[in-house]
């Protein structure tokens, strides 16, 4: 027997929010799969690196706007921030571990939901890291500095097994 359909009007905000991170994620791996098919996985790498990296610039300042933040003026505004940006954007779709020691931002990605894509695509081997690129943009719109260690590349999960980045948070000196 099937369940009864569900009202829309009764998914919860948090059922909303999935819905709509996974629909972008889902129209994300459409782009980038329709450009490797038109100009190979270079020239979808290389694409992909331009239009994530000034997504998430665009992403991030929208996000600042909304929360009354002009700069980035602490290493704990930036964690805020970074951690609305997380948990706002990506969801369940993400997870890592993360911790900030001083001012070096670590992450151990656990769940990376570009990783699972490109893996059962069969490409993970090639993808240049997207959600790495993503980063870039959020860093670049709070002014930070966007030196990764290590730089942002080929996927690290499909050629290491394991992700992770580190930063160093400098918040932008006031004027």
């Amino acid at each position: 027997m099937t369940a009864a359909p569900k009202d829309p009007a009764a998914l919860t905000a948090t059922e909303r929010e999935e819905l709509l991170r996974r629909s972008w994620m889902a129209t994300d791996g459409l782009w980038y799969y329709q450009t490797a098919q038109a100009a190979g996985i270079d020239g979808a790498n290389a694409a992909n690196i331009q239009v994530v990296r000034e997504f998430g610039r665009q992403e991030m300042r929208r996000l600042m706007r909304s929360l009354g933040i002009e700069k980035v003026e602490s290493v704990e505004q930036y964690r805020t921030l970074f951690g609305a940006a997380v948990d706002l954007y990506l969801g369940s779709l993400f997870e890592a571990e993360e911790s900030v020691e001083g001012d070096v931002h670590t992450m151990d990605v656990r769940v990376c939901f570009a990783y699972k894509g490109v893996k059962k695509a069969g490409i993970d081997k090639v993808y240049h890291c997207g959600p790495g690129e993503r980063l870039t943009g959020w860093l670049q719109a709070m002014e930070m500095p966007t030196a990764l260690e290590p730089a942002v590349g080929l996927c690290q999960m499909a050629h290491t097994g394991s992700c992770s980045y580190r930063l160093k948070v400098v918040p932008p000196s006031g004027d």
